[in-house]
């Protein structure tokens, strides 16, 4: 005996539509995320090359082999085409034959403005 069922493959209308909706939305999620990987690129580049005056006023100040002042003082260095502004002291420590050394980069000459990078290293007294 024949029977009346037939065999029907594929997807209905309604999963091909929940499929693509689903698709869309994935969609805009890799868009939302690589939008926001492309706007943060600049401040990463930004707070790098920061880094890299903290790292080269370190390196200045460990080779002058003398403590800094215990009040701020302040430079200007350019890198990149770009002018920054660091400012560096040293602390008093527990041991008098130590110092901490504090450096500070800014984009901009004026203190309000955010401190892009910051290094903190320790000083050994000379002689």
């Amino acid at each position: 005996m024949p029977s009346n069922q037939v065999n029907e493959y594929g997807f209905t209308l309604l999963e091909v539509l929940l499929a693509l909706a689903l698709l869309a939305i994935a969609g805009m999620s890799v868009l939302s995320m690589s939008g926001e990987s492309v706007r943060n690129t600049p401040i990463l580049e930004q707070r790098t090359l920061a880094r890299l005056v903290a790292d080269n006023q370190m390196t200045e100040l460990h080779l002058q082999k003398q403590w800094p002042t215990l009040s701020w003082q302040r430079e200007e260095h350019e890198l990149a085409g770009q002018q920054w502004f660091t400012r560096f002291r040293s602390v008093k420590t527990a041991d008098d034959d130590f110092r901490v050394i504090d450096v500070e980069v800014r984009s901009e000459q004026d203190e309000r403005n955010p401190v892009l990078a910051t290094l903190r290293s320790y000083m050994v007294k000379q002689g």
